[in-house]
């Protein structure tokens, strides 16, 4: 018997490169591009990147042992030893760091694709105001810069960016009204 695998499977090169790593590789043009006022970040998150139900009451009866308790043996078969990165994308004025505006989670594992993308909901309507879902997929390296460029250049995260400039503009003149009132507070001392 012949399975002939070679022809059913591909082996090809492919460009694997970490999803993070491709999207902060973008975030790194955001300064340039933006007169240094706008900086993107990509770090690590441990939070849900989904939404979820809160357990009430109910589930304190089943952690107890006192419900019922379904086990599914599909939950043990399939892959093992999985393991999933999970990260939060913003933008953020250095000026301010109280302020941040979160874009979208990432998720992926192992294999680092298919990389899944939770986008924030009014972002996701600026996209693509035909799709109300948020949720995107992509399943390489490709499809993940196409997504990150159309993210940071839609309407909505445009706005985001005025208002980020703005709240840096804000900053800077209340940091030199503290500055001129310093120099002024040195001169009468100085008489």
């Amino acid at each position: 018997m012949e399975l002939n695998l070679s022809t059913k499977l591909d082996f090809s090169e492919k460009d694997l490169t970490a999803p993070d790593i491709v999207i902060n590789s973008i975030l790194s043009d955001l300064p340039n591009e933006t007169n240094d006022i706008i900086y993107g970040k990509i770090e690590s998150y441990n939070g849900h990147i989904f939404s979820y139900t809160q357990k009430g009451l109910s589930s304190i009866s089943f952690s107890l042992g006192t419900a019922d308790k379904t086990i599914d043996v599909q939950d043990s078969l399939g892959a093992s030893g999985e393991t999933n990165k999970t990260f939060e994308c913003y933008i953020y004025t250095p000026v301010y760091n109280h302020y941040k505006y979160r874009l979208f989670f990432i998720r992926y594992g192992i294999a680092h694709y298919p990389v899944t993308i939770v986008l924030e909901d009014s972002i996701s309507r600026s996209i693509s105001p035909s799709n109300s879902n948020y949720i995107y997929k992509c399943n390489d390296r490709g499809e993940l810069e196409e997504l990150v460029e159309s993210i940071l250049t839609s309407k909505r995260v445009l706005n985001v960016m005025q208002e980020i400039i703005t709240i840096n503009q804000a900053k800077k003149d209340e940091l030199q009204e503290i500055t001129e009132d310093d120099e002024s507070e040195e001169d009468v001392a100085e008489e």
